[in-house]
């Protein structure tokens, strides 16, 4: 049987969901009126069958994941995946640029610079305690600041399109389920 990486991908989390839904009971209460043999050997047969299930349900899990790992290798998506991922960590890079404070005017730079080269009196109190003697500006020109916008808005387009070709090949590409794994899943009602 053949499913698509989509539904893999939804059985994996059946599976998850079903083996921690299992009940493991290691210990068991018992008063004077039971028969003490034949409830510890039922409740060692519901745990021995409960963990046989875990077992199964496991193996098949794994068995699933290796087939996904080898289909998305195979189909492009792992590479897919990793540019996008890149995209993702770029994108984030350049938000810094996007966000930050444009530079200040050269001349006016200039011209506060100069005023305070001027002001080197012994009467500026300002200049005694070391205030006010430098100006402060970002490196960033406005076409900078632009430029990173305009790229974040580019790879953002890019990111989509990876998106799409990802859900596609998720949809196109199939997994082949050996027997087992299929007998496994439709005794706990998960095909």
């Amino acid at each position: 049987m053949n499913i698509t990486l989509r539904k893999a991908n939804a059985v994996q989390n059946s599976i998850n969901d079903t083996v921690k839904s299992i009940k493991i009971n290691f210990d068991l209460e018992l008063n004077e009126f039971q028969d003490v043999e034949a409830a510890i050997t039922q409740a060692n047969a519901e745990l021995v069958v409960n963990d046989g299930r875990r077992q199964k349900l496991i193996m098949a899990l794994y068995n699933i994941r290796a087939l996904v790992g080898t289909a998305n290798a195979a189909s492009g998506i792992n590479t897919a995946l990793a540019k996008a991922a890149f995209i993702d960590k770029r994108i984030g890079q350049l938000e810094q640029f996007a966000s930050a404070s444009e530079m200040i005017d050269l001349e006016v730079i200039k011209g506060k610079l100069e005023k305070i080269k001027n002001n080197q009196g012994e009467t500026s109190r300002s200049r005694i305690y070391g205030y006010n003697d430098t100006v402060s500006t970002s490196v960033l020109a406005k076409d900078q600041i632009a430029q990173a916008k305009a790229e974040i808005l580019n790879l953002k387009k890019q990111k989509q399109q990876i998106n799409d070709e990802v859900l596609e090949l998720n949809i196109k590409t199939e997994v082949p389920l050996n027997e087992d794994t299929v007998a496994t899943l439709q005794a706990e009602g998960l095909l």
